[in-house]
């Protein structure tokens, strides 16, 4: 059975250079670390560093307190200002990789909508409609909610 892609799309009080710019490089300043990142499943303290690579290659990766980088994907399509998409694993083996794309597409009136797009459900194989269901919520409040609300207060 094949899952739908979640989507969700939001509108931003910001160039989509700018809007771009920080989703790439604020992230460890809207990204729930404290909930969503993988060291605090492993027992550990949530890092306070996220880093997204800005190149096709480049990787998604939490830095944990102990120094340690998690990766949490890899980067399969840039396009500066414009498009960022890549293989989402956070805490499981490139196998398990869904992917996600997220574009930014300037307004009439100078703002930008982001629309994320997470696909690729088949590769969570049984559990892919349960762990679906969570991206739902959460895609819905980190970038709708928490992304939105910090490029609109900078």
């Amino acid at each position: 059975m094949s899952l739908n892609a979640i989507k969700v799309v939001s509108e931003v009080n910001r160039s989509p250079d700018e809007t771009f710019d920080a989703f790439m490089s604020d992230a460890s300043h809207w990204w729930p670390l404290d909930t969503h990142s993988v060291s605090p499943y492993l027992g550990e303290p949530a890092p306070d560093t996220v880093v997204i690579e800005r190149y096709e290659g480049g990787q998604i990766f939490e830095i944990s307190k102990t120094g340690e980088n998690r990766i949490w994907g890899i980067i399969i399509d840039y396009e500066e200002g414009r498009r960022v998409a890549f293989r989402w694993y956070p805490g499981l083996s490139e196998a398990e990789a869904t992917t996600v794309s997220v574009e930014f597409e300037a307004t009439d009136d100078g703002k930008t909508v982001v629309t994320l797009i997470h696909d690729g459900w088949e590769a969570r194989g049984d559990q892919a409609a349960e762990i679906r269901k969570n991206y739902v919520e959460g895609w819905a409040e980190i970038i709708d909610g928490r992304f939105r609300n910090f490029i609109n207060a900078n």
